[in-house]
C-alpha cells in the first residue's frame, strides 16, 4: 500500500473533495438505473462510455457509465448489487471517506482517460472488479457462499479473478486490455508494493 503519509498529506489538503456515502450512492444509481432498463432497455445507451459521444458534447458518459449494471437476470443482478455494496462498504469504512474516493476515483479516471485515448468503449466491470480485489487483500479469510452453497474464503475467488484479468488482457482484443489495464490501476497502486514486496521475501526465503 501507499506510504501513510501520503495519505495523510493527501487527506489534509484534498479531504473536503470527499464524497461521503460514496458506496451507497454508487449502489443505490446502479439499482435505479437496472429498474430503468426494465422499463426502457434501451436506456444504458444513453450512459455507457462512448468515446465519441464524449467528443460531441455528452460528457455526462465519463460518470454515469459507472451506474449501468451488468447485463443479468434479476437474481443475479440482485446478488451482484449485495456484493458491490459489501466490498465497498467494507473499503469505505475501513479506509474512511476520502481514501475511498481516492482508490475508486483513480480508477474512473484511468478508465475514462482510457476510453478516449484508444477511442474504445469501456464498461466498468474491471473496476468494480478492483474493489472486490481490494477486498480480498484486507479481508482474505472472508467467506463467500459461491452458487448459494458452497463456502468459499475470497483470497482464493481473488486469486481466480486476477488469473482472469491476466487471461483476458493476455489473449483478448485491445479494448480488453485498455479496460483492464485502467481498472486495476488503483489496485495496483494501492497493494502493488505490498505484493510485490511479498513476492520478493519468498524468493528470498527459497
Amino acid at each position: 500500500m501507499l506510504p501513510q503519509h501520503w495519505f495523510d498529506r493527501l487527506e489534509r489538503r484534498l479531504h473536503w473533495l470527499a464524497v461521503p456515502g460514496l458506496a451507497s450512492f454508487l449502489v443505490g444509481m446502479n439499482a435505479i438505473v437496472w429498474v430503468m432498463t426494465l422499463l426502457r432497455p434501451a436506456f444504458p445507451r444513453l450512459l455507457v462510455l462512448a468515446p465519441l459521444a464524449v467528443r460531441h458534447g455528452q460528457w455526462w458518459r465519463v460518470l454515469t457509465f459507472l451506474f449501468v449494471p451488468p447485463s443479468t437476470g434479476p437474481i443475479w443482478t440482485i446478488f451482484w448489487l449485495i456484493l458491490l455494496y459489501t466490498f465497498a462498504a467494507a473499503l469505505e469504512n475501513e479506509w474512511g471517506d476520502f481514501r475511498f474516493n481516492l482508490y475508486y476515483g483513480i480508477g474512473v479516471i484511468a478508465t475514462a482517460a482510457a476510453s478516449l485515448v484508444s477511442g474504445c468503449s469501456l464498461s466498468n466491470m474491471t473496476l468494480n472488479t478492483s474493489l472486490f480485489l481490494a477486498f480480498a487483500a484486507l479481508y482474505p479469510d472472508f467467506e463467500i457462499l459461491v452458487f448459494f452453497v458452497l463456502p468459499m474464503k475470497v483470497r482464493w475467488l481473488a486469486w481466480l479473478t486476477a488469473a482472469g484479468l491476466a487471461w483476458s488482457f493476455l489473449w483478448s482484443g485491445w479494448p480488453a486490455r485498455w479496460e483492464v489495464a485502467a481498472g486495476i490501476a488503483n489496485y495496483l497502486l494501492f497493494f502493488g508494493g505490498d505484493h510485490w514486496r511479498s513476492l520478493r521475501s519468498r524468493l528470498r526465503a527459497r
